[in-house]
Formats: structure tokens, C-alpha cells, sequence
């Protein structure tokens, strides 16, 4: 971490006293803007490991063949993020080899609520059956917003007296990609990064609640920028058959000590970096759904990062009872910027931070997931993949899996509009972003 944050807790306090005063309650220190309607399908492949045989030791092809008195395989189905919530059309099937499968009961469909971080999974209840291969295909449908934060108002929310509401609370807790491996198990060498990082929080002062917990969110995002030197590669594994087979995640304190990493790495870091500080902090991962055309765009039709897989983090404040989820785009900061604002200037964390709270055309971005792989118990194939099974009397010992996201325009019906334009009425028409990330 770098050694130059010498400013004190006393200092950033002083400094937000102000902004108590000059606080409005007229409004969420959210404000939601322009919205577009996404259809996001989820497809998930997994075949039975295939030997091809050795033709000079005269052995021939075989494949393995699962059996299971009856399964359970489930993907992501956000309700809602800080920039998104979840529409009702929705719909999700299985094949077994070539076939549809065969439900284990009159409706195979399980939706599995309340998890950790807030998340929510839609699942499907498979009979018995013997297969070589699952396909797994589920559609959602979703409103993606562009949301500006009011920075001000944000920096004079305070910790809440007692305990964080439940939806944060579980966010504090360890996940798969952040705190553990897929094997369950703490990453090695994660106790030495929570060392650094608490020194780094103690900087603040004895007790990071004596800062307002949205400058220490500005402060930690702004230390682990400084920290990363570079990003590293699109984060997307493959299958032997070219195929994308999930993402990489090399763990918290590979990303720390080689200070790069991909999308979902610097994410998961930041994650872990506020959840130390004792802030509830949540990893989101999504697609690129469209990029607006700017006029100079026209001819060259320059899409951007459309199609490509990002990430980001949420931290939660609690006002008046009520969890926000605030945006930081780190990674899009990142981008723009190789060089971290000055986090020991006070001035500078009271500033507004493109990307900390204010996301332009996140209306763009279509989020799916809060886990790498699910807090169930649920088994993927070899790289996480945000999908899982279970299987009785055992899930396929082996197996290669082969995934893809899509996203697409949803058709707006007019009662859709008229619901939209009442929402965005009741939010005072605030932060429609005119920009083009």
C-alpha cells in the first residue's frame, strides 16, 4: 500500500462537519435517471469428460456417464442492484442430452431468495436421470438506470447506532473470490494482506466510525487505485474446445502482491479492503449491453465495450432505516486515470469522483451476479462460472462446462413507459448522465 495517507480520522471529521449541516432530506442520496429495458439470456453447457483413446496403445474413445436419482442446477437472478432491478417475465429449462428433462415435480422451477449479499437464484429440479450432458438455458428480463450519487448528502450519513440491516449484514460475511477459494477454504497469505490493509485503516484513526462511512469507502478505493499498477487480461477462462468456460479469479492476495489484475480481481480486492474496515461491500458482475452513439460516432458505428464482461463494487449506507447501494466503478476509474486522486487532501475526498456513485449510461450495463459461483452448496467445473448443481446421490465427478451471457433490447410497452415515467418523476428527474463511457 502506499505510505504518503497521513491524514487523521480528526481531520476528514472536521472536514465533513459542514456538510451535516447543509444536508437536504428531500430526496435519495441515490437519484435514478434515464432507464433502458434488457432481456439478459444465461446458457450453461456441461458435457461428460470424453477420452479420445490412444490409437498406438489400441484404446478407443470413452465417455463418462452420470446417473442421479434426481438434481437441482441454478444461475443467478438479481432483484435488484444500485443500478438495476429485476422484471417479472422470466423463464429457465433444461435438456438432458438432446431432450427436455424430466421434472422432478409438477413445477420444477425453485427460486432460492434471501442469500448472502442480497443475492437471489433461479433454479430448476431435474428427475431421474442418465445423461451426458445439461444444458441449462434461463432468460430475465431488467431495467438498467443511470444513477447519480449526491456526494454531499452522502458524506453526512453516519454509521448506523446498532447493527447494519440484514441485507448488509450478510455482506460482511466471506465469499468464494474474495475471502476463499473454491475449495472452501481462506486464501494463503490472506492474513498478511489484512494485516497491510489495517494499517492502512488505522490512519483513519482508532475507529473508522468516527469517519462518516462514505469518505472512508472514497479513501479505501482511492488507496487500493493508487495501489494497482495494472489490469490484467479480459479475467475469461476457456475450454479446451475454445468455448468461454468461466472467469479467473486468482484470489485477493495474489491480486495485492502482484498489484494487477483483471476486472473481477481489482473488484474483489476493493470488496475485501471495505468489508475490513467493517463496511458492508458486495462485488457485481455484469455485461456491457449497448453503448450510446455519440453524433461523431455515427459513420464509424463504435460500439465500445459492447458485449464485454465488467465488474464493480456496491458499499452500503443506512439512512432512516434504509440500505442504498452505492456504486464504485474502480475498474472504469482505473481506465481513465493510471493516476489515484490525492487521498490525503481532504478537499479532494469531499470532491465528486466520476465513477464513485455517479456511473454515466450505466443504463447501458446489465448486472447478474454477486457471486463467482453461488453461496450454496452447489458444484461447477473447473473455473466458476456463476451457475451450480446438485445432484443426489452425487454431482458428476468430472465434467466440462462451456457458458454464455447475452444481452438484448426488450421491447417497452406503453403501461411499461407509463410505469417507468412515474418512477423517474417520483425521483425528481435527477442524474439522467449524458455521457458515454
Amino acid at each position: 500500500m502506499p505510505t504518503t495517507v497521513t491524514r487523521t480520522a480528526r481531520a476528514i471529521a472536521v472536514a465533513s462537519i459542514g456538510l451535516l449541516a447543509t444536508s437536504s432530506l428531500a430526496q435519495s442520496v441515490l437519484r435514478q435517471g434515464a432507464s433502458r429495458d434488457w432481456t439478459l439470456s444465461y446458457r450453461v453447457n456441461i458435457r461428460a469428460w470424453q477420452d479420445f483413446g490412444n490409437q498406438e496403445q489400441q484404446r478407443g474413445a470413452s465417455h463418462d456417464r452420470w446417473e442421479f436419482e434426481q438434481a437441482t442446477v441454478v444461475v443467478p437472478w438479481l432483484e435488484r442492484t444500485s443500478l438495476s432491478r429485476t422484471n417479472q417475465p422470466h423463464e429457465i429449462s433444461v435438456k438432458v442430452d438432446d431432450r427436455d428433462a424430466v421434472p422432478a415435480r409438477t413445477n420444477p422451477e425453485i427460486v432460492l431468495t434471501g442469500r448472502h449479499a442480497g443475492s437471489r437464484y433461479l433454479g430448476f429440479a431435474i428427475g431421474k436421470s442418465t445423461a451426458r450432458e445439461l444444458t441449462v438455458n434461463a432468460t430475465m428480463s431488467i431495467t438498467a438506470y443511470d444513477v447519480t450519487l449526491d456526494d454531499e448528502r452522502a458524506a453526512a450519513i453516519e454509521w448506523p447506532a446498532g447493527d447494519w440491516p440484514a441485507d448488509a449484514m450478510s455482506a460482511l460475511e466471506p465469499q468464494v473470490g474474495i475471502e476463499f477459494g473454491l475449495d472452501g477454504e481462506p486464501y494463503e497469505g490472506l492474513d498478511r494482506v489484512g494485516d497491510s490493509i489495517d494499517r492502512l485503516i488505522s490512519r483513519l484513526g482508532t475507529d473508522p466510525r468516527n469517519v462518516p462511512p462514505y469518505l472512508v469507502a472514497k479513501y479505501l478505493t482511492g488507496a487500493i487505485w493508487a495501489h494497482i499498477r495494472s489490469q490484467d487480461g479480459s479475467g475469461l477462462t476457456t475450454a479446451r474446445t475454445g468455448e468461454i468456460e468461466g472467469i479467473d479469479v486468482s484470489g485477493v492476495p495474489t491480486t495485492f502482491v502482484r498489484r494487477r489484475g483483471n476486472a473481477f480481481e481489482v473488484a474483489a480486492l476493493l470488496t475485501y479492503t471495505m468489508r475490513r474496515a467493517g463496511l458492508p461491500a458486495r462485488m457485481v458482475m455484469g455485461q456491457v449491453a449497448d453503448s450510446r452513439f455519440d453524433q461523431e460516432d455515427v459513420l464509424t458505428r463504435d460500439r465500445g465495450k459492447e458485449g464485454e464482461f465488467i465488474a464493480w463494487v456496491e458499499f452500503a449506507l443506512v439512512e432512516r432505516g434504509r440500505t442504498t447501494w452505492v456504486p464504485v466503478d474502480i475498474n472504469g476509474m482505473m481506465e481513465r486515470s493510471s493516476r489515484a486522486p490525492d487521498i490525503n487532501d481532504v478537499e479532494t475526498l469531499r470532491e465528486p469522483w466520476e465513477g464513485f456513485g455517479t456511473i454515466k449510461d450505466s443504463q447501458y450495463w446489465a448486472p447478474f451476479a454477486f457471486h463467482v459461483h453461488p453461496p450454496l452448496t452447489v458444484k461447477a467445473y473447473n473455473a466458476p462460472g456463476f451457475w451450480g448443481i446438485f445432484a443426489e446421490p452425487a454431482e458428476p465427478g468430472r465434467a466440462e462446462q462451456m457458458m454464455s451471457i447475452n444481452v438484448t433490447t426488450t421491447p417497452v410497452t406503453a403501461e411499461t413507459r407509463r410505469q417507468r415515467q412515474e418512477e423517474e418523476a417520483q425521483q425528481g428527474g435527477g442524474g439522467r448522465g449524458r455521457g458515454r463511457r
